[in-house]
């Protein structure tokens, strides 16, 4: 048995490693005090929530419109049908967040880590994804035009996704979805949309495209090695097949 000043030394150590533990998991502000600052905040003083913990915070429904979310910690929170239209998200921690049904069109979420994190039937168009990390993530029923150039969407769900380019904004260029070099390794593309989406230099190892609307997909230089593309439309309208690698591993009807 330890001498007693060892014990007493043992205790406080433990008391203190107790209080940081605590005071690590507990976030920076309660969500009465998010709510109050989202709702005295105006177009042109918009909330500023950079680097703050909100971890595990029930914000469903809130406000964030064009708030200041850069590096912030959303990790567990509730944001479901949450507005985050044209918010900064930059490098934000979002892993096993629940987005769902919400709105992040023209967000920043660049080099965001969204792992494990449920966006089913959100909507993201003209988000900004680079190298953000998307492992596991659920999409499904999701509206994505966004640039997941670079991004790591192994294992995520994408089922009934439409990603289909947005044929009404032709002046301003064609709004479609990119997802040039994107890790899709063993996702579930099926029954998704991606007619006119660039996936040039996409990894699609194991994905499962079944049923999946290929219209006018841009595969130049992809992995289609063990990719299941059973049942997908506009075959015969998809572009850079030639180009493609490993198409002789794919597995088509």
């Amino acid at each position: 048995m330890p001498p007693g000043n060892d014990v007493s030394r043992l205790c406080v150590g433990l008391l203190v490693l107790g209080v940081f533990v605590q005071g690590a998991a507990a976030a920076d502000m309660t969500t009465e005090a998010v709510v109050d600052l989202l709702r005295g905040a105006s177009e042109k003083n918009p909330p500023d929530f950079s680097g703050k913990d909100l971890s595990r915070l029930d914000l469903a429904g809130a406000d964030f419109k064009r708030a200041n979310l850069a590096g912030a910690n959303l990790a567990g929170a509730n944001l479901a049908g949450a507005n985050l239209f044209g918010a900064n998200m930059t490098g934000a921690n979002l892993t096993g967040a629940d987005l769902r049904r919400a709105n992040l069109d023209i967000t920043l979420l660049g080099s965001a880590d969204l792992t494990r994190a449920d966006l089913r039937q959100a909507s993201l168009f003209g988000v900004l994804l680079t190298k953000a990390t998307l492992v596991e993530a659920n999409l499904s029923g999701a509206r994505i035009i966004a640039n997941l150039s670079n991004a790591n969407l192994s294992r995520a769900n994408l089922a009934d996704a439409d990603m289909a380019a947005d044929m009404r904004n032709q002046p301003m260029g064609l709004m479609r979805v990119f997802l040039t070099s994107a890790n899709l390794t063993g996702a579930n593309l099926t029954g998704a949309n991606l007619a006119r989406g660039d996936l040039s230099f996409a990894n699609l190892a194991n994905a499962n495209l079944t049923g999946a609307n290929m219209l006018g997909a841009d595969l130049s230089g992809a992995n289609l090695e063990g990719a299941i593309l059973r049942s997908i439309r506009g075959r015969e309208a998809m572009k850079g097949l030639e180009t493609a690698k490993n198409v002789d591993k794919a597995i088509f009807d």
